[in-house]
């Protein structure tokens, strides 16, 4: 099985959502392929002119591009073709404010290209992506369940973005570290989330 690992540590060895990362290595059997990108070190780009009109012309409008579009788009078009020839993906992230951090959205923006994650059928869009297991590790100051849950902006929008790819197996886990009385239990809770994921998919 050849695993991804996206990660956005910008704590570093600080980082509580390291430890989840850490974790799941330990539970992924030497056997499996593992390849990473840091976010921090290799930031992707965000779409500008050019590169968005490369990209509409290409997918769209199925023309071909010139030289300076090819170079505009290919930045794009690497992280796609990592994310879509893995069997798993792996994001390991914190929340920022309710959310995802900016520069994880940009990742996603990347990957996310008509005619090869998803494309439209019948002016419907069809994930193409359903081979493709993905798991969010990530971590909070917060806990957001019951009347508070719909302040999780992480899981939310990973969902609506897992959904339109067409994956079909994903999982999260989640752990908060604002509160020093359950902190060791929340860390506790997902590492063992990890190893029962890493069970059930044959890690």
């Amino acid at each position: 099985m050849k695993i991804l690992i996206v990660k956005y540590l910008p704590s570093g060895t600080n980082s509580n959502t390291l430890k989840l990362v850490n974790e799941f290595k330990e539970n992924v059997n030497a056997t499996h392929e593992i390849d990473e990108i840091d976010l921090l070190k290799t930031p992707p780009n965000y779409f500008d002119e050019l590169s968005l009109g490369a990209y509409v012309k290409r997918n769209f409008g199925g023309l071909e591009l010139n030289n300076e579009e090819l170079e505009a788009i290919r930045p794009f078009d690497l992280l796609n073709e990592q994310f879509m020839n893995a069997d798993l993906v792996v994001l390991a992230t914190p929340m920022h404010n309710f959310s995802l951090p900016g520069i994880v959205k940009l990742y996603f923006d990347s990957i996310m290209q008509s005619g090869k994650v998803f494309q439209y059928e019948n002016g419907a869009p069809v994930g193409l992506m359903g081979q493709t297991k993905f798991l969010s590790l990530y971590t909070s100051a917060g806990k957001y369940l019951g009347d508070y849950e719909y302040l999780d902006h992480v899981k939310a929008l990973l969902k609506i973005e897992l959904d339109f790819m067409g994956i079909k197996e994903y999982d999260f886990v989640h752990a908060s570290s604002g509160n020093p009385d359950s902190i060791d239990s929340e860390f506790l809770n997902a590492k063992q989330s990890i190893q029962k994921i890493a069970e059930k998919w044959e890690l």
